[in-house]
């Protein structure tokens, strides 16, 4: 069955809804009459656009990441790849801040949550940290090139303690509230490349 543009506009709407209770609650912590209630949708058009409260969780967490990396596309810019990188650790903190430091990361908080228990969301978000690091290890690479970047970690391994750093950001600013932390690992993250 096709599905129509108004369709389609209320799956937009309870995924990025539902995106907004997981974040703050987690996914055990969130029930399907919350989601009903919080958008708005009845019972049975809920389970028409997803079956399931995993198959709504999977298709969340397959939104965001398609959203995140858009983001972080538009994030890599700067004069160099080290200043690519170090900006798009910039923008990322500056989510945070404008949300005042409430509900962290999506991908983190279900990497925390999800990951033992379910294969399906350990997957996803697998991929996209292994997606991330990799963007990154491909700018590493460039500016070892280019004589920009003087480590003695490896792109590949640099690349994922960026990535393991912001997360760790992220959830340190979380419980703090403290945009100080935020701006102690961007410092660590630019004396980490050189920047």
């Amino acid at each position: 069955m096709p599905v129509t543009l108004k369709g389609e506009k209320t799956r937009e709407h309870i995924l990025k809804t539902s995106r907004g209770i997981l974040v703050k609650q987690g996914f055990h912590n969130t029930s399907i009459s919350e989601i009903i209630s919080a958008t708005g949708v009845k019972k049975g058009n809920l389970y028409y656009h997803f079956t399931s409260k995993e198959e709504l969780g999977l298709a969340v967490l397959e939104d965001a990441k398609a959203e995140f990396f858009v983001f972080l596309d538009k994030s890599l810019s700067g004069a160099d790849p080290v200043a690519k990188i170090v900006n798009s650790c910039q923008a990322i903190f500056n989510e945070q801040k404008k949300n005042n430091f409430v509900g962290g990361c999506l991908f983190g908080n279900t990497a925390l949550e999800m990951t033992d228990s379910n294969p399906k969301f350990a997957a996803v978000i697998q991929e996209l940290f292994e997606r991330w690091a990799a963007q990154l290890e491909e700018l590493l690479h460039e500016a070892q090139q280019n004589d920009t970047l003087h480590s003695e970690i490896p792109p590949r391994l640099l690349a994922k303690t960026v990535v393991a750093t912001v997360e760790g950001a992220i959830m340190m600013s979380r419980v703090s509230k403290r945009e100080k932390d935020l701006r102690d690992f961007l410092a660590a993250i630019r004396a980490l490349l050189g920047g």
